[in-house]
């Protein structure tokens, strides 16, 4: 395929991704009510035993240890993207399309090269970085990141899913600017309460807008 035939089907992919936005964005609506509900679970059940522990044992400064603190975030990572494939893979079979259609594998290609440094942070935070606590630079880096990847789509994308990544990347940058002041509460109780916050409470109210604004855009089961 030469280069003008490549940039006719990029553009014919991005047409229909765009024609296509409110039903994206009524997909994304559960998807972001399961992470939400999720994201909230899991922050409190980890606040919850920390403060348990604490109260038994309140010599030890933390009870979950860094690596346990992200494996159950990255726990909570899989449900989403299981439960985010099951509505997509739905509304693909209701339309007769491909799973793996050209419009996902272009959407998936803006989003990817967002996802390399949080994925390779991520691999070094296990290897290397839990031993100094450096789970608010790990936090930080997930939540802007993903910001990223949102503001990513937004040639195709419907505007609230970029609206909700530049909510992500702006929670980021504010975190980045007050590091030193967040570090003194750092562990584990900053990161947890800013994941919950971020992935628990922007992606409800995420959800609870797309519903409000356009409750027809899922159409008939």
């Amino acid at each position: 395929m030469n280069e003008r035939a490549r940039a006719e089907e990029h553009l014919r992919i991005i047409r229909i991704l765009m024609e296509r936005a409110t039903v994206y964005r009524a997909i994304s609506a559960p998807t972001a009510l399961a992470g939400g509900c999720l994201a909230l679970l899991f922050a409190i059940f980890i606040q919850m035993r920390e403060h348990r522990w604490a109260a038994h044992a309140p010599e030890v400064m933390r009870h979950i240890s860094a690596r346990q603190f992200a494996a159950l975030w990255l726990a909570a990572l899989v449900l989403v993207i299981i439960v985010n494939t099951f509505f997509v893979w739905r509304e693909a079979k209701r339309d007769n399309r491909p799973l793996t259609s050209p419009a996902m594998k272009l959407a998936l290609r803006a989003i990817l090269p967002c996802l390399a440094l949080p994925a390779a942070v991520t691999v070094w935070f296990f290897y290397d970085g839990y031993e100094f606590d450096n789970e608010l630079l790990l936090v930080g880096v997930w939540i802007g990141f993903y910001g990223l990847a949102l503001i990513a789509t937004q040639h195709f994308a419907p505007r609230s899913l970029v609206v909700l990544g530049w909510a992500f990347l702006l929670s980021a940058v504010l975190m980045t600017i007050a590091s030193r002041q967040l570090e003194y509460y750092a562990t584990p109780l900053v990161p947890n309460v800013a994941m919950g916050f971020t992935f628990g409470l922007y992606h409800l109210i995420y959800a609870a807008c797309v519903w409000r604004s356009a409750p027809a855009a899922l159409g008939p089961e």
